[in-house]
């Protein structure tokens, strides 16, 4: 397939990085409270993660990495914000732990979907 010529590990990684963010962005409809801002910023993250695997635009190759990071850094640690009280719920004995099982598994997934695109902005798109 002509994609995947001479192609490197930034592109490889960005790749995961798409497959990780549609994962969170899957996993973030079954977290017990939801935010609209957490949805547009994961969507916003997988356009750009995938328009530069098939647009081969030497700009986005370079800046989608970065900016991927930062929504995904951005999802992550913000949807924190309307799950405070029930993670305060769930550490004072209120609540089970499965109230936020949902919510760890797309935080880590998401966060790792930033690390991902952190080492992906290190390295080369194409051989």
């Amino acid at each position: 397939m002509a994609i995947f010529a001479n192609k490197s590990g930034g592109f490889y990684l960005t790749a995961l990085a798409a497959i990780l963010t549609l994962v969170s962005l899957i996993v973030y409809n079954s977290v017990m409270y939801t935010y609209t801002l957490i949805y547009v910023l994961l969507v916003a993250a997988l356009v750009l993660e995938v328009l530069p695997l098939f647009l081969n635009i030497p700009f986005l190759t370079g800046v989608a990495p970065v900016a991927n990071a930062v929504l995904n850094g951005a999802a992550g640690m913000g949807s924190a914000v309307v799950m405070v009280n029930q993670i305060a719920y769930v550490v004072t004995g209120l609540d089970q732990m499965s109230t936020i099982t949902s919510y760890i598994v797309f935080a880590s997934v998401a966060i790792v979907a930033m690390l991902v695109n952190i080492v992906a902005a290190f390295l080369k798109w194409e051989k």
